[in-house]
């Protein structure tokens, strides 16, 4: 991949996950809101003795959900980088045959 692929695939990346981190979709923020309001509810309901075991599951979640997150957009990124390699190998081919 010459330097201006790489260089407009890693804008596009970062644009990307710059955006969908500060602008998620109105299910996601619902189910997040109601994932806090159980949370709070349910931590109100704790004993003294019960709270830490609360806090180390809060922050298995957090994570587990980071890591997912990763996990995902690294492979969906991976993909479309192997798409665009594939069009621009391509497209070359197809510009030395003309």
């Amino acid at each position: 991949m010459d330097m201006y692929m790489r260089k407009a695939t890693t804008e596009f990346i970062t644009e990307r996950v710059n955006h969908y981190g500060k602008n998620e979709a109105e299910p996601v923020k619902d189910a997040f809101l109601k994932l806090k309001d159980c949370a709070e509810r349910l931590q109100a309901t704790l004993t003294e003795e019960q709270l830490p075991l609360f806090r180390a599951m809060e922050n298995a979640y957090r994570l587990a959900d980071g890591e997912s997150i990763r996990f995902y957009w690294k492979g969906g990124f991976g993909d479309a980088i192997q798409l665009l390699v594939g069009w621009s190998t391509n497209g070359d081919a197809e510009e030395t045959t003309s």
